[in-house]
């Protein structure tokens, strides 16, 4: 019994041995984790930013904080040092415990093209209509689309210029009524950011229009803000990799729009 009994206190002393060894081996993994030269100290925002956010009041309610990770996972131009928050404001959404990196910022060196992916040379130029003529939320970010504007009313004034600036250039006998009548005002145009209208679980739409950023040449751009405020626009989508087509100009009764012949 006396040997047994011994056998018994050895072997619990080996199991406490063995659960410090543990202990202590753990601890040491994470002690050398903590300190290792292997971890990089960041800086992290500790909640959700918009974009076009100022970041110094930010700094003074201490919305960052300093985190260290492994040297291989830290990104591209991380800001270090909340130093390089001052005066900066931010140019993307940020998540919170997001590393914070320097293209996000307004002095950082950002993407060609910007957060929409601009084409160079191009300008981005938001519209919105009504969501039947905006393919009724159908079109994502990405597509291409074709833009019709139909114009009503319109008339034009028959004369030489000197005619058409005296007095009574304006006169009805110089007027002609013209039928209504739809151009293709841009015949493709990729869509940069979209806005559709959300599907409820019942099947109803929380709202009735549809906003499209699209990516336009500068020409492009003028006639869309010119026919925006004066015709109808409808949006029709091209199939993936497809181009829309310009009709004959001849079915455009009159020059209306700059950089378009009839």
């Amino acid at each position: 019994m006396k040997s047994r009994g011994l056998v018994v206190a050895f072997a619990v002393l080996l199991a406490v041995a063995a659960a410090a060894a543990v202990l202590l081996y753990t601890s040491g993994v994470k002690k050398s984790a903590e300190t290792g030269g292997n971890l990089q100290a960041v800086i992290v925002a500790t909640q959700d930013i918009p974009a076009n956010t100022a970041l110094d009041p930010l700094i003074q309610s201490g919305a960052f904080k300093t985190l260290n990770v492994p040297a291989d996972a830290v990104v591209n131009g991380a800001v270090t040092s909340l130093d390089e928050l001052k005066g900066q404001t931010t140019t993307a959404p940020i998540v919170a415990n997001e590393q914070l990196a320097t293209s996000n910022l307004s002095s950082g060196n950002q993407v060609q093209g910007g957060a929409l992916g601009i084409s160079p040379g191009h300008i981005a130029v938001t519209v919105q209509v009504n969501a039947p003529d905006g393919v009724n939320g159908a079109i994502q970010r990405g597509d291409n689309v074709s833009v019709f504007a139909t114009f009503t009313g319109v008339s034009v004034i028959k004369g030489t210029l000197q005619q058409i600036l005296s007095p009574t250039g304006a006169s009805a006998t110089n007027r002609q009524d013209l039928p209504d009548f739809t151009v293709t005002l841009i015949p493709t145009v990729r869509v940069l950011d979209v806005v559709n209208p959300v599907v409820q679980q019942d099947g109803t739409r929380s709202g009735s229009t549809v906003t499209l950023t699209l990516d336009l040449t500068k020409q492009d751009a003028q006639n869309l803000e010119y026919a925006n405020a004066s015709a109808k626009i409808t949006i029709g989508l091209l199939p993936p990799g497809e181009k829309g087509a310009q009709p004959p100009a001849s079915m455009v009764p009159v020059q209306l729009l700059a950089g378009k012949k009839p």
